[in-house]
């Protein structure tokens, strides 16, 4: 008979991996507690089991508990749970990237922290995309014994790790993410306005990032770098920063900074003797040709978001 697992905050991501877990029938679903009842209900909806709950008060000694609670939430969330549980679960974990499994202490139980190392923006989508992410434990050696299985059995590759500073990984999966999609948005802008349909600078895009990131996986980011930076061309750098929406472009500017740096490494460049022409030449915020006009160009502060 499958564990009765209730779920305490059920966004995006705890009602994907809900999902895959009834699904699978790795878990029952129990309550789902929400800020709003509404909100657990629709959750509920889409999961296809639980009830809709405001609280656990009477929960069952041997069922578990999950808290899928935005970061900073988890510690006033934990606070108001111990507080009003009549007894302590068998077992607690959550799925924070940011915080450690110790914040779950005051539960009276085994702990642990799995995160898992996918994008939950959309949860249809998730669920066709979660088998082969990662997720990342740490905690109790029991806790992780029983609950690493569960997510295993949907198709995650889990791993255990000790952070030293839970936070600095969680600003590690930030930077691969998210900022991925800042640096998307910066290209779909520069291509459309080059005179590329939405869909065919995404298309181009995302080709060209498939291939890096399997160059970045075989011989990591340093020695992966090319393009004119990494080869040190001037002119073609110096023609770039003549380009309306580069010109002055503060996110161009800087991550054109770091991949000057992220050169010198790979070609083995003391800091000392980092005499690079291109980190002045990307240093100027505001060069621009006078020359060289665009009107139709929107400005860093204008864009939509386009992705």
């Amino acid at each position: 008979m499958a564990v009765t697992l209730h779920l305490v905050g059920c966004g995006r991501a705890g009602r994907s991996l809900a999902r895959l877990w009834a699904d699978q029938g790795a878990f029952s679903i129990g309550r789902v507690v929400n800020r709003r009842i509404e909100s657990a209900q629709a959750a509920v909806d889409f999961i296809g089991q639980g009830r809709a709950a405001a609280g656990l008060d009477g929960i069952a000694a041997e069922d578990w508990l999950m808290l899928g609670v935005p970061d900073g939430q988890l510690e006033s969330a934990v606070a108001a749970l111990a507080a009003g549980l009549d007894r302590p679960p068998a077992l607690a974990f959550h799925v924070s990237g940011a915080e450690p499994a110790d914040v779950l202490r005051r539960l009276g139980c085994p702990v642990a922290s799995v995160h898992p190392v996918c994008p939950f923006s959309d949860p249809e989508r998730a669920l066709r995309t979660f088998a082969g992410s990662y997720a990342l434990g740490e905690g109790d050696p029991a806790a992780l014994d029983a609950v690493l299985p569960a997510f295993e059995a949907i198709g995650a590759e889990t791993m255990r790790f000790e952070p030293a500073d839970k936070r600095r990984y969680h600003a590690a999966t930030i930077a691969a993410s998210n900022f991925l999609n800042v640096l998307d948005d910066l290209a779909l802008d520069l291509a459309e306005s080059a005179g590329l349909e939405t869909g065919q600078a995404l298309k181009v895009i995302v080709a060209l990032q498939r291939a890096g990131l399997s160059n970045i996986e075989q011989a990591g980011p340093q020695q992966a770098l090319t393009g004119p930076i990494e080869r040190g061309d001037r002119v073609v750098c110096e023609r770039l920063l003549g380009t309306p929406g580069v010109a002055g472009d503060p996110l161009f500017l800087a991550l054109a900074r770091a991949a000057v740096d992220l050169a010198d490494r790979k070609h083995g460049r003391q800091a000392e003797d980092r005499e690079n022409p291109l980190r002045e030449l990307f240093g100027a915020p505001n060069v621009q040709s006078p020359d060289v006009q665009s009107p139709n160009l929107q400005s860093p502060g204008d864009r939509d978001g386009g992705v």
